[in-house]
């Protein structure tokens, strides 16, 4: 792999020099930490204390290329690889692959917006900022990222368009193809999304949708290897029957007064299973952020999540508090502490924090301190 590795980045570095059109970025993200936590249910079934190593607590590890070459007339080729891998180890994450995070290529007008092809984000990605887990709370997200804003998977063999700008306004749509004959809708997936900024105010909307997901009967289609979640209420409640479709809308806002921001997050996610049951969850979210100093961001948030599981009748619930303090030694490196309280209610029976093992009580603590550099 290293020997490929280094090959695709002189070459890039090749390609660059070349041309004074085109230009190729070499861009990465490295984030560790160590995490605590007062409940995690072990192999015994009994709860303990741990303190673990965590690669990419905020934001996770990555390293990537970035193209562009001018074709003339507002035109370009556009093209992004980017790997992802865990910082303790040393191995490769999203299943193994080489370019697991993004891997495409495309045109981009000035006038009509831009197309790629590829392994790509969905549009759920574009909520991500109204959320507290990409603002300040590492793993602070909704219970087992239920509606992917976290990006728990991406889609394969993806056409995705987006829009120019319009004056704030920018939309943009997706479609993963099965791949597979005589199966158009054996794992597909396809989301659309709109922003609009101006001056303080952003807002956003999306939806996604995928059908027959991690289906072993196709494992050429659009979610494949990387797609499930952390909570075994989401992955299904009463049987080991996997999801047949997921359906997830929603919709946030955010607003900049001075040094703080006030962000609101509303996300529903249904789950329809092989066994005709079916999962509901509803998220909402709020979020307050401030700089009380240009180097040092403060972070607190609250989130509800309620959810009906059916035909059982029975309607989990859990409420999670973030907080977080976020101190830039530079541009690029940033120490951060967050904290994460999670209480399950309703017939939810245990808490359970993204990427920890469920508590054997109904409430989980976290905390996380660690680093992160950028270049």
């Amino acid at each position: 792999m290293n020997r490929r590795v280094f090959v695709l980045a002189a070459t890039a570095l090749a390609c660059q020099a070349a041309s004074a059109q085109s230009s190729v970025t070499l861009y990465g993200l490295i984030s560790t930490g160590i995490v605590y936590a007062n409940n995690q249910k072990g192999a015994d079934k009994q709860g303990h204390s741990t303190w673990q190593f965590a690669s990419g607590p905020m934001q996770t590890p990555r390293w990537g290329m970035k193209g562009v070459e001018d074709l003339g007339g507002g035109v370009k080729a556009i093209f992004t690889l980017e790997n992802g891998y865990n910082v303790g180890n040393g191995t490769l994450s999203q299943g193994g692959r080489e370019f697991g995070r993004q891997a495409f290529v495309g045109l981009s007008s000035d006038r009509f917006g831009a197309v790629t092809f590829g392994r790509q984000y969905d549009e759920a990605v574009t909520l991500c900022v109204f959320s507290s887990a990409c603002q300040f709370a590492a793993y602070g997200a909704h219970i087992g990222d239920s509606d992917n804003v976290f990006d728990t998977f991406r889609i394969n063999n993806a056409v995705q368009y987006k829009s120019i700008d319009y004056r704030g306004f920018q939309f943009e749509g997706l479609y993963g193809f099965s791949n597979k004959a005589g199966g158009f809708s054996d794992n597909n997936a396809y989301s659309a999304g709109a922003q609009y900024r101006n001056g303080p105010l952003s807002l956003g909307a999306a939806y996604l949708q995928v059908n027959n997901p991690n289906d072993v009967n196709n494992p050429n289609g659009a979610v494949v290897g990387d797609y499930g979640f952390s909570s075994p209420f989401i992955t299904n409640p009463a049987t080991s029957s996997g999801v047949s479709k997921q359906r997830m809308y929603g919709g946030g806002g955010a607003y900049v007064l001075g040094t703080a921001s006030l962000s609101l997050l509303y996300t529903n996610a249904r789950f329809d299973y092989l066994d005709n049951s079916r999962l509901t969850l509803q998220n909402f979210e709020a979020s307050l952020t401030d700089y009380v100093r240009p180097d040092l961001m403060l972070g607190v948030a609250y989130i509800f999540t309620t959810g009906q599981y059916r035909p059982q009748e029975t309607s989990p619930k859990w409420h999670q508090v973030n907080a977080g303090a976020d101190y830039f030694l530079s541009k690029r490196t940033d120490l951060f502490l967050v904290g994460i309280y999670q209480k399950a209610a309703g017939d939810a029976q245990y808490a359970q924090i993204y990427t920890l093992s469920p508590s054997t009580t109904k409430t989980q603590v976290s905390a996380v301190i660690g680093l992160r550099h950028k270049w």
